[in-house]
């Protein structure tokens, strides 16, 4: 059932829907942009401000620095000012919230909302590589390292996030850019992670859902194999997690 054919009347839950849209969703847009006073900053949006001129830099043949890629946690006593901030899996945080304007929006038009979520697809689209990669982490500190730590960076969990913010965007206003978005990406990842390429899979669940929520919005075949090939690689010896951090396996996949 399409949540545009389902209207919440209850008293309870209607309040809580009231919430939610009132307030909630207009603290965490603050909280995106590091502006609720006392509180630890997210570094979410300011770092897709980071990839944004680190991926037009690169487009103009300008050579950037390298920074690290191995740590869960960055901030200003361990990064470089320049360098990608917070949590490895940061960038989610911006697609859960625009997953929540979506269904949001679905319950109750708002203008401000909308210009305001249409205000962050744009800053995350054009942090988006010409190949369809996105990541901040990566694409600021090291676009070397990309997919290669993925049992523990998070890069195929963030994108789950952005596909499915962009299908539930795209279902509640029509608007496909987010979409599109993550579309370009999956594609990426496709092609990548497959049978005759890496063998790899997610090292938080979610990238498979989200595929098959992509399969269903585009219709694009490759999104649902991609998302089987993830469920049955996964477990499968020799563990691609041991192949990735170098740890020696016998002929039968054990250590």
């Amino acid at each position: 059932v399409k949540l545009k054919n389902i209207k919440i009347n209850d008293s309870f839950w209607s309040n809580i829907q009231s919430k939610i849209s009132k307030s909630v969703i207009p603290y965490q847009y603050e909280a995106l942009n590091d502006r609720i006073e006392n509180a630890e900053k997210s570094y979410c949006i300011e770092n897709f401000k980071k990839a944004s001129r680190a991926v037009e830099a690169r487009k103009n043949g300008e050579s950037l620095p390298v920074y690290p890629t191995d740590k869960w946690h960055y901030d200003d006593n361990n990064a470089n000012e320049n360098a990608f901030h917070g949590w490895v899996f940061q960038d989610s945080d911006a697609y859960k919230w625009l997953e929540a304007v979506a269904y949001s929006l679905t319950d109750k038009w708002d203008d401000t909302l909308y210009k305001n979520a249409c205000e962050v697809i744009d800053l995350i689209c054009s942090a988006q590589e010409p190949n369809g990669y996105l990541d901040t982490l990566y694409t600021i500190n090291n676009p070397k390292n990309i997919f290669t730590n993925l049992h523990d960076y998070h890069e195929l969990y963030c994108f789950g996030h952005l596909a499915e913010a962009g299908v539930a965007f795209y279902e509640a206003t029509g608007n496909r850019k987010l979409l599109e978005c993550a579309m370009l990406f999956a594609d990426l990842i496709c092609s990548t992670f497959n049978s005759n390429a890496k063998r790899g899979y997610p090292g938080h669940e979610i990238a498979e859902m989200a595929l098959i929520k992509l399969y269903e919005a585009s219709g694009k075949r490759q999104y649902l194999d991609t998302a089987e090939f993830f469920i049955n690689e996964r477990g499968t010896k020799p563990y691609y997690f041991d192949i990735e951090q170098g740890i020696k396996t016998d002929g039968n996949g054990y250590v």
